[in-house]
């Protein structure tokens, strides 16, 4: 159950800490026709027209989200490649191979900053591609922690987004079926980790504190977290929230030294970190000194790459990592991922390497660029050809008369899904985030060069069946 497992989530964890759309008017046909789980000749066969917003008989038009390299350089340490490139191969390899059931795709390349205050905003992005650019869909990691960015596509402007870093009240305020992605979300993730570990027995005689900001802490610890605790029998200590909103984590800091000395009180000896801030090492750091044997608990797989960031800072100083232990829940690992390829994402390293004459290196295998950024081009290729494939594979079940309501009609009844990152995948009405597999993990600081997840227990599904099959 994956939320994030690529190095990628160390440039979210540094842009987060610096940091109305009107309708468009298009209106879906309240018609739409049940399809099978595959396309087949008689999809095929239905006539092809301009039936939708971008959608015409031979292509159809999607935005394709690329991050600014320049502007993200001085806040982290790893690269994912000649994004417009990788996306750019596996876009070609569609079109050369039948395309959309006959459609090809025509990319809309945005390259943007994420960090806040730059231009264009995520709203701005927003309209580019919607009342400007009239795409169909847009795929790519789109950062909007608040959520305004994503649910101008997906309400306001009713257009398709399959995209990462997802929360569920995202999904929540888009149209039902118009927000997707490849990972779980951070609710998923949390009700799995407090699930396994207390299973596992990890959580016996714990006082657990929470830890969030001013919007995971009402979103996720509130409605997520301390009932799943209290479900399992934890006792549960105060909650902590922290004001982040910019660069300067002053008034971050003060307050968390309240909340320290409250569960110093409570005797709290476990804490739940939600979202990518609060797990920030200049926070870990703080709370494990004072709380010198706590065991820290997380929803965001992506805290590794703090974790491994200490790993360097702290190698021969002989002091031990302050998130070594660290709980969290997780699918496969970058490593293991690369080690145990499934087709789809053979499919594409080989459609990237050919294209390119580049061999894609693995994640123990990367090499640095002259400004000492590791270059993951692997992150790249799993994540734009996960989201393409995904596309391609909802849009086809959808059939030759493209339009939102036929997608969502696809994507309600579609089950079972093979995805490019992940072996354990389903879509269904209300469960719009993909990727069911989960496992718990532990941050080891002596796996490879940085660290990594150590699995505690065996990768299942954790979907429950939520999803059946649809015939």
């Amino acid at each position: 159950m994956p939320h994030r497992r690529f190095s990628f989530a160390a440039a979210l964890l540094a842009v987060a800490l610096l940091g109305a759309c009107a309708s468009n008017g298009d209106s879906a046909s309240t018609t739409s026709t049940k399809q099978g789980l595959a396309a087949t000749s008689s999809t095929v066969a239905e006539p092809l027209t301009a039936s939708f917003r971008g959608v015409t008989a031979s292509t159809i038009k999607v935005g394709i989200l690329i991050l600014d390299d320049v502007c993200l350089k001085p806040f982290v340490d790893n690269t994912r490649g000649d994004e417009k490139k990788i996306a750019q191969a596996e876009i070609d390899d569609i079109n050369a191979n039948g395309g959309v059931l006959g459609r090809k795709i025509v990319p809309d390349y945005k390259k943007y900053c994420p960090i806040p205050g730059r231009q264009p905003d995520p709203l701005t992005l927003c309209t580019q591609l919607t009342d400007d650019d009239q795409v169909f869909a847009v795929l790519g990691v789109f950062i909007d922690f608040s959520g305004d960015g994503q649910k101008c596509l997906t309400h306001d402007k009713s257009t398709i987004h399959i995209g990462h870093e997802l929360n569920q009240f995202m999904i929540d305020a888009s149209t039902p079926g118009l927000l997707l992605t490849t990972d779980t979300t951070k609710e998923g993730v949390a009700q799995v980790a407090v699930n396994l570990a207390a299973k596992e027995g990890l959580l016996k005689d714990k006082v657990v504190g929470t830890l969030g900001d001013q919007d995971s802490a009402p979103k996720i610890i509130d409605k997520i977290v301390v009932p799943a605790l209290k479900k399992v029998g934890t006792t549960v200590g105060s909650r902590a929230t922290l004001s982040i909103t910019g660069t300067d984590t002053t008034q971050a800091q003060a307050q968390l030294s309240g909340f320290i000395e409250n569960w110093k009180s409570q005797k709290v000896n476990a804490v739940f970190m939600s979202g990518n801030l609060v797990s920030a090492k200049q926070f870990v750091e703080k709370i494990k000194a004072e709380l010198p044997g706590v065991l820290f608990l997380t929803d965001t797989s992506s805290a590794s790459s703090q974790a491994q960031d200490e790993v360097v800072a702290l190698k021969g100083t002989g002091k031990t990592n302050p998130y070594e232990g660290m709980l969290s829940a997780d699918g496969q690992s970058a490593n293991d991922r690369w080690a145990h390829q499934n087709t789809l994402l053979q499919h594409c390293i080989d459609v990237y390497q050919k294209a390119t004459g580049e061999t894609v290196l693995g994640p123990s295998e990367v090499k640095k660029d002259k400004d000492g950024k590791r270059i993951e081009v692997y992150t790249g290729v799993t994540d734009f050809c996960g989201e393409l494939t995904m596309f391609k594979m909802i849009a086809e079940r959808a059939g030759g008369r493209l339009t939102n309501d036929s997608w969502i009609a696809a994507v309600n009844s579609y089950g079972p899904i093979q995805l490019v990152p992940t072996n354990y995948a389903s879509l269904c009405t209300g469960k719009y985030a993909a990727d069911d597999a989960a496992r718990l993990v532990s941050f080891d600081s002596t796996i490879g060069a940085k660290g990594d997840w150590k699995p505690i227990t065996e990768i299942g599904d954790a979907s429950n069946g939520a999803c059946k099959k649809k015939l």
